[in-house]
């Protein structure tokens, strides 16, 4: 329970009815998967024993899915938050080297992401109300870290207790740590740009050798079977 909790979590789905939503729909999933391949055994004219076998591998097939669902959500909300965190630094950082406070300027930040990175702007306005009910910026942005399973949240945060606490010049804390953090990020991309284009490999390959082998024997085999004929007349 507490892994798939924490997997809530991650994946953004905070509400108890969306959660149960979630886990009816895991149920029904394994209803109708172990339903559907026992019944389709069956018309093969399986015995019983063969049925009960393939329900049961239709209802782990049916409660893995949901699953998988789950965690892509959680992996892309993750990605969508690594790549909006750049922007919203500079936009913080541009705030309060105009004058304005920390938490004010976080606001006014959490409010102008919204409609670009909502996942960043809804874990913003969590942060902020955090802090409101008294929350050190350090506890608020480890708790976001946790929620997210972003250690650059926990790291922001630890880089604004300290600014806080030793008076150090917090723009230009935010403006290193949004060029670093568009730096990793470029770099990212780049190796999974070079992981895609080795992954595109094997398809291309098992699409185009049968086409290559088709091009290359069809035109032998045509010759060989006239060859043959004319043998035989």
């Amino acid at each position: 329970m507490g892994y798939r909790i924490c997997l809530f979590d991650l994946a953004g789905i905070r509400t108890a009815a969306d959660r149960s939503s979630f886990r009816l729909l895991r149920i029904a999933s394994i209803a109708s998967a172990g339903a559907s391949a026992g019944l389709l055994v069956s018309l093969q004219g399986a015995q019983p024993a063969g049925w009960a076998a393939a329900a049961a591998v239709g209802a782990a097939i049916g409660y893995w899915i949901p699953g998988v669902w789950l965690e892509a959500r959680a992996a892309r909300r993750r990605i969508e938050i690594l790549a909006d965190l750049p922007a919203m630094l500079d936009l913080l950082q541009i705030s309060v080297r105009g004058g304005m406070g920390l938490q004010a300027a976080w606001a006014t930040v959490a409010e102008s992401m919204r409609g670009g990175g909502d996942s960043l702007a809804e874990e913003m306005r969590r942060i902020d109300l955090d802090v409101s009910f008294g929350s050190g910026w350090s506890a608020a942005l480890a708790k976001a870290s946790d929620r997210t399973g972003i250690g650059e949240l926990r790291s922001l945060g630890s880089l604004m207790g300290q600014t806080e606490r030793f008076g150090s010049d917090l723009a230009r804390t935010l403006e290193v740590m949004a060029d670093s953090r568009r730096h990793e990020e470029l770099q990212s991309v780049e190796e999974r740009a070079h992981r895609a284009s080795v992954k595109v490999l094997f398809p291309l390959a098992a699409l185009m050798l049968p086409t290559t082998l088709l091009l290359i024997v069809a035109p032998l085999l045509l010759l060989l079977f006239e060859a043959l004929m004319k043998a035989t007349a």
